[in-house]
């Protein structure tokens, strides 16, 4: 194992450690597009998702020492922050009566969102974040043939149309398609243990 991942591995118990700048660029790096996405799917506008990003990772980088894995994973522990950080964003303009009637219902959306629907979001947004952010990295480890082959048959390409398109065997297609797929899994599961510990 290398000392990056070790390093890596460690990452919620570093970031804990507020004299580790480092950590807190690495999980700001991994957390702060995540956030985002989970408020976009909360159906909040884009200028409403940046002032709640800032306010929720400044609560994080207040509370991260108060966070303990065996009550909650991590996943679910945010989910909690991020909830009631919309939860009392929307109050707070209720109680200054600023809100539109848009603003009203999203409000009522988010007052309305179980923590187990919360929950179902986050863990169904984060799988789609990290499969994202893996096929990122997959970019620096295969071509942009492989990486071609992939894409057209997530997108449902029969094997015979990519093999013609990228004038490419049959064979070739199935051993490109499959170490790509196969190093991707490894990826996802390898960034999860980096940024879950």
């Amino acid at each position: 194992m290398s000392k990056e991942w070790n390093t890596r591995k460690s990452l919620l118990k570093r970031v804990r450690d507020s004299s580790d700048e480092q950590a807190w660029a690495d999980f700001l790096g991994y957390y702060e597009n995540f956030i985002y996405h989970i408020l976009r799917q909360m159906e909040l506008n884009t200028e409403e998702c940046n002032d709640l990003v800032q306010d929720i990772l400044l609560k994080l980088w207040k509370n991260l020492k108060s966070y303990d894995p065996e009550k909650a994973r991590f996943r679910t522990w945010l989910g909690r922050v991020v909830r009631n950080a919309a939860y009392d964003y929307f109050s707070k303009a209720k109680t200054q009566s600023k809100l539109l009637e848009e603003e009203r219902a999203m409000a009522e959306t988010i007052c309305s969102t179980s923590a187990s629907e919360l929950e179902t979001m986050i863990a169904k947004e984060w799988e789609l974040y990290m499969t994202s952010y893996a096929m990122e990295r997959m970019r620096g480890i295969f071509s942009g043939e492989a990486l071609n082959v992939f894409s057209m048959s997530l997108d449902g390409v029969p094997t015979e149309v990519i093999a013609k398109r990228l004038n490419l065997n049959r064979d070739s297609v199935y051993t490109l398609r499959n170490r790509v797929k196969s190093r991707l899994i490894k990826e996802v599961h390898a960034i999860m243990k980096e940024v879950e510990g």
